[in-house]
């Protein structure tokens, strides 16, 4: 077998083998990316059917009306949608706004499956969290609904002990009103040296001070320092929700949102 042959042999042989290379990655490697394009694909699809973790807010019944002082009424009724296909939530609290929370002298959101949680007197923004949270199983919703208590306008709503200022002759405290019964037997004495017709003047003019006196309001009587009880109407929202994902298996922490925020429920007149 001559050189030549040898030569032309090799070269057929390498030939052969870098043909066969290319056509094993081009075959192979076009079913590699094919296959890959198709997954990617399917699960963007698998991705698009499965909706994401949130709870849905909607208004079931808006507050309206107007309502008398110390009256008990529902002040809307709100329902919670869990929009997962496979995963209950539980709700840890709900946050409320009142635009004139002096209207009411305490305020209750509840909801089935967890105890009632209050807030009396209410601040402008109260959070309510429940003990037990309530569970919303896949697609349901849950309702909230608001009970408030009106304020009595005929006594002033305060809380913390505060005491209000007045004038006159009290016993509440030995010595408390000492000062004012001197002055007045003070002016007594000075009135014994007056002939008898200016002396009628004098108690007469002495009375109409203590009048004016005993009948000036205090600080925080009506008309006071302290304002006038609150009257007017108040408008309630729904500002924010603390929620989680659960599982068969306990609770799996995912914090879930909630959309549709900040929801409306309306608003209630005193009379």
């Amino acid at each position: 077998m001559s050189k030549r042959y040898r030569a032309v042999t090799r070269t057929l042989f390498c030939a052969a083998l870098l043909a066969t290379s290319i056509i094993v990655l081009v075959l192979f490697g076009g079913a590699s990316e094919a296959g890959a394009q198709s997954s990617v694909a399917g699960c963007g699809a698998l991705c698009r059917t499965l909706p994401l973790p949130t709870l849905g807010a909607a208004i079931i019944s808006p507050a309206s009306g107007s309502a008398q002082p110390t009256q008990t009424i529902q002040l809307g009724v709100f329902g919670l949608t869990n929009n997962s296909a496979t995963d209950p939530m539980a709700v840890n609290s709900v946050t409320l706004e009142f635009s004139n929370p002096g209207l009411f002298s305490s305020t209750t959101l509840s909801a089935v499956g967890a105890s009632p949680s209050t807030a009396a007197p209410p601040a402008a923004i109260n959070v309510y969290n429940f003990v037990v949270p309530p569970a919303i199983q896949p697609g349901q919703e849950l309702a909230f609904s608001l009970t408030v208590t009106l304020a009595d306008t005929s006594s002033r709503n305060e809380t913390g002990g505060i005491a209000y200022a007045d004038v006159g002759f009290g016993t509440d405290l030995p010595g408390e009103e000492g000062p004012l019964w001197i002055a007045f037997g003070a002016i007594g004495l000075m009135m014994l040296a007056l002939p008898g017709g200016r002396r009628r003047r004098a108690w007469l003019a002495a009375a109409l001070i203590f009048l004016l006196a005993s009948g000036a309001p205090g600080c925080g009587s009506p008309g006071g320092g302290g304002g006038d009880p609150p009257t007017g109407s108040s408008a309630q929202s729904v500002t924010a929700v603390s929620a989680f994902a659960l599982t068969s298996g306990g609770i799996n922490g995912a914090p879930v949102t909630t959309t549709e925020l900040p929801l409306d429920l309306g608003s209630i007149t005193r009379d």
